[in-house]
């Protein structure tokens, strides 16, 4: 392989306090706006067709009327009259509570039999006990404190009331409902409502219309001298709709945002091996990015429906390895993943194998998994970049494709013939280390050899030989595998970005940060601003951090770290 030029000697944690103070630098940004996204991002995401519903566009246009219409309202007369009679009704509610606790439980009792009188009548006349609830119906309207059924209006102001105003009777009515009706079941649960939750959380940071009003609002959480690495997303090929205003569109703002925050802004370019291949100019248009508009690097989110080693995108990470250029990839289980179908050929993975299960006899490593969520994994797992960086398995990649342009470009010869050229030394950063709940699961498995003796410096990790490759896909956690690739390649670096607004992972970061670990001067801090916003605020998280690791420890994963790993050939460190 061509030996790429040597650059400037590393900054060493020493000089945090010297004159020449490096900026802080968050590696894990977004500016995109509501325009970028695909109108049915929920699509296989919800249930029941909301996806189809609950669009982007509706929800981006949601925002936008809100805060251009009824959040004004809040300052003028009308609205503050309103809450000056809210706050003199609560404050007497407060004072009489021998009233508002019976008439909760009036409301309540009213509710259970608008809604429920008549399946119970349906279901359990035949009962004896029924009798007793039929007659309490009779006598609560023979008294007036429930409406007799023609009274629909009524009726439904009394349930409103009920949901709005009385959190206990609302709570034991749901219940009820889903003991009592069976299609209920099927509505959100806990996993669903939290991706609702993300999903509804983008289009409240999306609703704006510029990446420099969304850029603005990230600076002002952070330091003074702050630089953010922004990272585009193309999900114009992610089987969703077609967003309101493309990707090539959306570079463009992006190149604009670079030239008017030329020092603090530092984007990345999105590469898609879909768009490579479909625009033939787009290769070079990636590398006019970076070299002429200032673009620090490269951006890939394999979950959209990729490989990370596609046949496309491998002479752009070629390019990348020989000029340092650091190329950030989505390494996480999030909501984000391509919508279509699954195709066959996904069916195995092209390059590793798995037993037969008859002695020494090889298969095609079978990929199992058929929703979006799950297979779209199979994608973004991190053993995949080690058709990248090793040798071996990339020589297996390139027989796999049997291409003669990759063949030359590479200088492939015979399987036992080394490679003229190869990635070993491609500068790639992990975002997101994996995801909080598979570093939650690293530290549970005490049971597992491969999953123990990391934090200490004993051996490199787990040892991706061929035929334990299957045991690794399968039962290793991606933390495990991130940080043994981290032990065994020098420029493979992990961003901390989402993950940082679990508490749980600080007691492992502080250990990952002593210089025994490893891997202590390649990881970096990140946000994933604004998208980690359903979770916490970035002012938030940064107060967090700061407040649980010591100077020294930020010091290197906000200022020393990341300007490693943003050097390249092309424009040196970050100033």
């Amino acid at each position: 392989m061509n030996t790429p030029p040597t650059p400037l000697a590393p900054i060493q944690a020493q000089d945090s306090l010297a004159d020449k103070r490096p900026p802080f630098i968050n590696c894990h940004t977004h500016t995109f706006t509501g325009e970028h996204i695909p109108p049915f991002l929920g699509k296989k995401l919800l249930p029941l067709g909301l996806g189809f519903v609950l669009t982007i566009k509706l929800i981006v246009g949601y925002f936008r009327w809100y805060y251009r219409v009824p959040a004004k309202w809040r300052y003028q007369r009308p609205y503050k009259l309103w809450q000056s009679l809210r706050f003199h009704i609560s404050w007497f509610l407060q004072k009489v509570p021998y009233l508002t606790f019976p008439i909760g439980v009036i409301l309540t009792l009213d509710t259970l039999f608008i809604l429920f009188f008549g399946t119970l009548s349906g279901k359990f006349h035949d009962q004896a006990w029924f009798g007793y609830v039929e007659g309490l119906n009779s006598f609560m309207q023979q008294i007036f404190l429930l409406p007799p059924p023609q009274q629909v209006t009524l009726r439904f102001l009394i349930v409103l009331l009920l949901f709005v105003l009385n959190k206990s009777g609302r709570n034991l009515v749901v219940f009820i409902s889903k003991g009592l009706f069976q299609f209920l079941r099927f509505l959100p649960g806990s996993e669903t409502s939290a991706y609702l939750k993300r999903y509804i959380s983008i289009g409240r940071f999306a609703f704006h219309k510029k990446q420099m009003t969304i850029f603005r609002m990230l600076e002002k959480q952070y330091p003074s001298d702050g630089r953010f690495v922004v990272l585009p997303m193309d999900m114009d090929y992610m089987e969703a709709g077609i967003p309101q205003s493309n990707y090539m569109k959306q570079l463009d703002e992006l190149k604009a945002l670079k030239r008017i925050k030329s020092k603090t802004c530092l984007p990345f370019v999105f590469a898609d091996p879909r768009r490579i291949r479909d625009d033939h100019t787009y290769f070079d248009e990636i590398r006019n990015c970076i070299t002429n508009e200032g673009f620090r690097g490269i951006k890939t989110y394999p979950a959209l429906g990729y490989y990370p080693f596609d046949r496309d995108i491998l002479p752009l990470m070629l390019w990348a390895c020989e000029n340092q250029i650091p190329v950030l990839n989505h390494c996480i289980k999030g909501t984000i993943y391509y919508r279509g179908n699954k195709k066959k050929e996904w069916n195995t993975h092209p390059v590793f194998s798995q037993s037969t299960g008859e002695k020494g006899k090889q298969e095609p490593l079978r990929l199992y998994e058929l929703n979006n969520s799950d297979f779209s994994t199979n994608f973004t797992h991190p053993l995949n970049y080690l058709c990248l960086l090793d040798e071996y398995y990339l020589k297996l990649l390139l027989e796999h494709y049997n291409d003669q342009a990759l063949y030359s470009l590479f200088g492939y010869t015979t399987s036992d013939q080394p490679l003229k050229k190869n990635l070993s030394e491609l500068k790639i950063c992990f975002g997101h280390f994996g995801g909080e709940e598979e570093w939650a699961k690293y530290m549970e498995r005490d049971r597992y050899l491969s999953e123990n003796g990391f934090t200490t410096p004993q051996g490199k990790g787990i040892n991706f030989i061929p035929t334990a490759l299957e045991n690794s896909w399968r039962h290793n956690t991606w933390f495990a595998i991130i940080y043994s690739m981290m032990l065994q390649y020098p420029n493979v670096y992990a961003d901390i970005s989402y993950i940082l607004h679990d508490d749980r992972i600080f007691p492992m970061l502080k250990s990952l940060l002593k210089k025994d670990s490893g891997i202590s001067d390649r990881i970096l801090y990140g946000s994933d601003f604004y998208v980690v916003r359903s979770q916490k605020s970035d002012k938030q998280m940064w107060a967090d951090t700061a407040g649980r690791l010591t100077d020294n420890e930020l010091e290197l994963i906000t200022r020393i770290n990341p300007r490693n790993f943003l050097y390249n050939t092309i424009h040196h460190y970050v100033e």
